[in-house]
């Protein structure tokens, strides 16, 4: 539209600018021949014949004023309802002019001058309506295509090629690129479904027996406290192990699968010793502020592996990292807060720690563990729809704000 505007609209100007230039150009040669004869007959006082329209003036007698004041040459004069064309000379200081009347052609130049501009108005319109139908048109295989491939049953894998119904062109092309993307997506997590459900099966079994190693010896009578203490830590090690492989099950699958659910305060009371025995062996302290008790809401029961998963790798890693000092963890009625006098975390990284394999700029962050800790824990919040927010703790250390409920 915005090319047809200009090419129409400059040719339209170029028609009425064509048509003032030949017009001018015409008359004046048909002056300049009739004048000559004009003034022979003038000098020789005799009478011209002149056309129907056409009048000749010597001097300013008998002048019409709206001749006056006119300069030498061609001019177009509009009087009242009339239009003249004027050629005014001057020969021994007496003014001459050949008058004529062209309403009639400038009537016929108005209605030329219309058309031009209405058949300028009609191509923009045309080449609009033309535009809007072809966009629609070319559009709209784009745009059927852009549904499809937001359709995510595309990535089943018994799902239909998107080129399939498109033919050979740009947007076949495009189709084609597509498919090729989703194939590479389709074979990425069939690996990671396959790979998950084989570790949650061949895990399943070895934890199993071990679990129920555990609790055949734990039944002995003959078991020293020294030695019933151990077996309860692998029969308990055994256990995490069994909700970490269904916590990475549940996120890999992306579907609901049935999980044990427990209040926030029993899941902490389970794992309190265990997290009070780590601080004690790196010489820091363990407190807990648990505000719960006197809640509506203590029955609020949450997914015991995803909730403990969360709650281990953000106390355990602020156990490695406080050197000195304490961890205080506080539950309350929508969630908990753990707080902690490590080093703290600059605010550069603040947006980076949840990424996956990153472990921090710091030499002490780069020698501990492999930077998925914080990922994982980011991934469970956004599945159970919870919210993680990392701020500074007064005077140094930093807290990591868990929200259980939106």
């Amino acid at each position: 539209m915005v090319l047809t505007t200009v090419v129409s609209g400059l040719f339209s100007f170029g028609i009425m600018a064509a048509i003032d230039i030949v017009k001018e150009d015409l008359i004046t040669a048909e002056f300049n021949r009739k004048f000559p004869e004009l003034l022979v007959d003038y000098k020789q006082g005799q009478s011209s014949q002149l056309d129907l329209g056409t009048q000749f003036y010597s001097g300013t007698e008998n002048l019409p004023y709206y001749l006056q004041d006119l300069e030498p040459g061609f001019n177009e004069v509009e009087f009242e309802q009339s239009s003249f064309h004027v050629m005014m000379r001057q020969d021994k200081e007496t003014p001459f002019y050949l008058v004529q009347e062209q309403t009639t052609f400038e009537r016929h130049e108005n209605i030329l001058e219309i058309t031009v501009v209405a058949g300028f108005f009609l191509c923009v319109i045309s080449s609009m309506i033309l535009g809007i139908m072809m966009s629609r048109k070319v559009i709209a295989p784009v745009r059927r295509l852009t549904q499809q491939v937001h359709n995510r049953e595309k990535l089943l894998l018994d799902a239909p090629p998107l080129s399939s119904g498109y033919v050979n062109d740009e947007v076949g092309h495009l189709a084609q690129a597509f498919d090729r993307t989703i194939s590479m997506l389709q074979q990425s997590l069939l690996r990671e479904t396959l790979f998950t459900s084989d570790v949650s099966h061949e895990l399943r079994t070895p934890l199993m027996v071990i679990k129920s190693s555990c609790d055949l010896l734990v039944e002995k009578d003959q078991l020293d406290d020294f030695s019933r203490q151990r077996i309860n830590t692998i029969s308990k090690a055994a256990r995490e192990i069994q909700e970490l492989v269904d916590a990475f099950l549940t996120l890999a699958s992306g579907r609901e699968t049935e999980q044990k659910r427990a209040t926030l305060s029993s899941i902490i009371q389970e794992d309190l010793n265990e997290w009070q025995r780590l601080s004690e062996t790196k010489g820091i302290s363990f407190a807990l502020e648990d505000q719960t008790a006197n809640q509506n809401n203590l029955g609020e029961l949450f997914p015991v592996p995803m909730l403990r998963t969360v709650l281990n790798n953000l106390i355990r890693n602020a156990i490695h990292h406080t050197k000195e000092g304490g961890i205080t963890l506080i539950a309350s009625s929508t969630g908990f807060e753990i707080c902690d006098t490590g080093p703290g975390i600059p605010s550069s990284e603040k947006q980076s720690i949840f990424k996956p394999f990153y472990r921090g700029e710091s030499e002490d962050r780069n020698r501990h563990g492999m930077g998925l800790g914080l990922s994982l824990v980011q991934r469970i919040c956004e599945r159970e729809q919870w919210e993680i927010v990392v701020s500074d703790n007064k005077p140094v250390g930093c807290c990591f704000t868990v929200i259980l409920k939106k």
